[in-house]
């Protein structure tokens, strides 16, 4: 898995994992942006563990920035060979999951799955 700074058209923290790294999320691998609220990025489960939420965009969409539609997953924060992800939403807009989250001051994991179920996908 890999995290860098945004590139020049995107800001933030970028995560990446191949598919043969990620349990979870159907054969997939990860390529998206770190979504966080005021107070940062780690939200943290019931047992403590730490989990990323990540905006993973739609790879055959057209549309970029705010508009694209893509899923929202919490990847788990370990530093061993697999990320396991789990899918809390799909097709919703990336403007729309950033503006929900940035609302929420809460860094609890299940808080933020309460937030992205919240979040109006792009199919209506």
């Amino acid at each position: 898995m890999r995290w860098k700074q945004g590139l020049r058209e995107e800001s933030g923290i970028r995560f990446a994992a191949p598919p043969d790294e990620v349990d979870g999320y159907g054969g997939r691998g990860v390529d998206g942006w770190a979504i966080t609220t005021a107070a940062g990025y780690l939200f943290r489960d019931e047992a403590g563990d730490a989990w990323w939420i990540i905006f993973q965009p739609n790879p055959d969409s057209a549309l970029h920035g705010d508009r694209a539609p893509g899923d929202i997953l919490a990847c788990s924060e370990s530093h061993d060979d697999m990320v396991h992800v789990r899918l809390l939403a799909s097709d919703v807009q990336r403007g729309d999951a950033e503006t929900a989250f940035r609302l929420s001051g809460s860094l609890r994991y299940a808080d933020a799955a309460e937030v992205a179920g919240r979040i109006p996908r792009t199919s209506g």
